[in-house]
C-alpha cells in the first residue's frame, strides 16, 4: 500500500510563488487606495462617492482596501455559460478551462466562406458553423471592442447569425450599453426570461479598461447594466508595456490588478454578485508601438502571471492564445500559435479565445482556426498526463513478454494504442511519401479540411420563431439608430 504518495495527474506549472503575489496584491491595494482612477461616468462616480470611497476633482476615485477586499469576495466562484440548445455549455471553474475561437469579425477576405457579393450574415454564419463543428472549440466570440470604424457594419442582427450558426456560448462585446440591453434581451428570448438567462446565459460580456487607470463613461455604463442583470462580465486591461503600463512585467501586473480592483468594487455598490473574469492584453507592444505584439513571449508569461493571481483570488481569467503577428498562414503563424496555445493550456486559464485571429489579432481566418483546432488536439494529449496505476505500469505485461519479446500482438498494445494522438491534419509521412501525394503545405491542407467541413456540416436547427423572434428585435433596434 502506498502511503503519503503524491500523483501528479496532469502537467502544470505555476509563474509566481504565494509571496510574490501577495507582494503584487498590497502594491495594487496601494495604488488604488492612494494614487486611485479616474471614472469618467457621472453615475458610476455618485455610486462611489456614496460609498467609503474617496471622489475628488469630479473624477479621481480613491478606494480604501476594506472596500475593495469585500467587493472581491462577492464574486461568483463558478461561472456557467450556455449554448442556445444547453447542451454545449461552458463551466468557468476551479481546474477546468475552455478553448474559443474568433472573434469572427472582420473576417480575412480570401480565407473562404462565401464570395464577396454575399451578404455579411452569410459570411458570419458561415464561420459560426466552422468554429460549431470544430471539436476543440467550447466557445465562440464576437467582436469584444466595437471601434467606430465598424460599428455600423456589426449589429445585433449577427449576432442572430452567430447563434443560428452555432450552438456553443459566445464572448461578445458592444457597442455601448443600448446594444449590451438588446444582447440582453436576445439571451432572455433565447432561454426563456430574464430569470433563466441568469441560470444559463449565452454569452459573457466585454468591457475594456482604458489604461493606465482609465474607465470611460461607456465602459462603467456597460460594467453597471452586467452588475445589475448579473451578466458574466470580463474586464479586460491593455496594459502594453511601456506605452499603457510599467516596461516590467511586475508593474504591469500591478496596474491590471489595481484595475480589476475598481471595476469590482463599481460592480459591487451597483449589484453584489457578478459574475467577474479578469482579461487582457499584458504585454510587449509592437514594432510600431500602436498595437500589441501577440507572439511576444512576454505576453504568454504576463498573462500566465495574470492567471495565477486571477486562481489566487478566485476570479476567472481570459487568456489571449491561437492569435498570430503573421499576415497569413505559414510557419510564423504556426509558431506563435503552438507557442501561445499551449502556455495558456498549461497556465490553467478559464478561457482562451482568439484563435484564428491573424494580422496581429486585427483579422479572422478560418484556415488558421483549422490549424489551432489541430494544435488544441496535441495539447490536449500532452495535459492527460501520465497515469501510473497498476494498468498502465503493464508489470504483468513486460513479466509475461520476456526478454527479446514483442509487444505488436498483444491484446494490452491494441487497447492502448487506440489512446495515442492520431493527427488529422499534420502529415507525419516519410519524404516519398509526401511528395507523392502532391508535396501539400499546412496551409494547403487546412483549406482542404476547411472547405470539407463547410460542405457538409449543418448546425442543429433552431426554431425558426425564435429566430424570426430575434432578427426582429436587432432590426428594431438597428431602426431606431438611424
Amino acid at each position: 500500500m502506498q502511503i503519503k504518495e503524491i500523483v501528479q495527474t496532469t502537467p502544470n506549472f505555476q509563474v509566481l510563488s504565494e509571496d510574490e503575489m501577495e507582494r503584487i496584491y498590497f502594491d495594487a491595494l496601494g495604488v488604488i487606495e492612494s494614487l486611485g482612477a479616474r471614472v469618467k461616468s457621472p453615475r458610476a462616480c455618485r455610486l462611489l462617492a456614496d460609498s467609503e470611497a474617496v471622489v475628488t476633482d469630479t473624477d479621481l476615485v480613491r478606494i480604501p482596501a476594506v472596500l475593495v477586499e469585500k467587493a472581491l469576495l462577492g464574486h461568483p466562484s463558478k461561472i456557467a455559460l450556455a449554448g442556445r440548445t444547453r447542451t454545449r455549455g461552458v463551466r468557468l471553474q476551479k481546474d477546468e478551462l475552455a478553448f474559443g475561437a474568433g472573434p469572427i469579425y472582420p473576417l480575412k477576405p480570401d480565407s473562404g466562406g462565401p464570395a464577396d457579393g454575399q451578404g455579411l450574415y452569410e459570411k458570419i454564419y458561415t464561420a459560426a458553423r466552422l468554429v460549431d463543428f470544430l471539436p476543440n472549440f467550447d466557445f465562440i466570440a464576437g467582436p469584444l471592442k466595437i471601434f467606430s470604424a465598424n460599428q455600423r457594419s456589426w449589429d445585433l442582427s449577427l449576432v442572430a447569425a452567430m447563434l443560428e450558426g452555432s450552438c456553443k456560448p459566445m464572448l461578445l462585446g458592444s457597442a455601448d450599453v443600448r446594444q449590451l440591453h438588446g444582447l440582453w434581451q436576445m439571451g432572455s428570448l433565447i432561454c426563456g426570461g430574464e430569470k433563466e438567462f441568469r441560470l444559463h446565459p449565452f454569452f459573457a460580456h466585454y468591457v475594456e479598461i482604458d489604461s493606465p487607470l482609465i474607465l470611460s463613461a461607456g465602459a462603467a455604463d456597460k460594467l453597471l447594466f452586467c452588475a445589475e442583470k448579473q451578466i458574466p462580465c470580463v474586464c479586460a486591461s491593455r496594459a502594453i508595456s511601456g506605452i499603457t503600463a510599467p516596461s516590467t512585467i511586475a508593474g504591469m501586473l500591478v496596474q491590471s490588478l489595481a484595475e480589476t480592483m475598481l471595476v469590482s468594487v463599481l460592480s459591487y455598490l451597483q449589484k453584489p454578485g457578478m459574475p467577474l473574469i479578469r482579461g487582457g492584453v499584458t504585454g510587449a507592444g509592437s514594432q510600431n508601438m500602436n498595437r500589441c505584439c501577440y507572439g511576444a513571449p512576454e505576453l504568454a508569461l504576463s498573462v500566465a502571471a495574470n492567471t495565477d493571481i486571477s486562481k489566487w483570488l478566485g476570479l476567472g481569467m481570459l487568456s489571449p492564445a491561437g492569435i498570430t503577428d503573421a499576415h497569413d498562414l505559414g510557419q510564423e503563424a504556426g509558431v506563435d500559435c503552438t507557442a501561445s496555445l499551449f502556455y495558456a493550456f498549461l497556465s490553467g486559464a478559464d478561457m482562451i479565445y482568439g484563435s484564428g485571429m491573424i494580422n496581429g489579432g486585427e483579422q479572422f481566418c478560418m484556415d488558421s482556426t483549422v490549424m489551432c483546432n489541430e494544435i488544441i488536439s496535441m495539447i490536449k494529449q500532452i495535459g492527460k498526463g501520465i497515469c501510473t496505476d497498476e494498468e498502465y505500469l503493464a508489470m504483468d505485461l513486460i513479466e509475461s513478454v520476456g526478454p527479446g519479446g514483442e509487444y505488436l500482438t498483444q491484446d494490452h498494445t491494441h487497447e492502448h494504442w487506440q489512446q495515442w494522438f492520431r493527427p488529422r491534419l499534420i502529415n507525419r509521412s516519410v519524404y516519398d511519401t509526401w511528395l507523392a501525394a502532391g508535396a501539400t503545405t499546412m496551409k494547403q491542407r487546412a483549406v482542404e479540411q476547411r472547405g470539407k467541413i463547410l460542405d457538409k456540416h449543418t448546425p442543429d436547427p433552431m426554431d425558426p420563431k425564435l429566430l424570426a423572434e430575434l432578427q426582429a428585435l436587432a432590426a428594431s433596434l438597428k431602426q431606431e439608430d438611424h
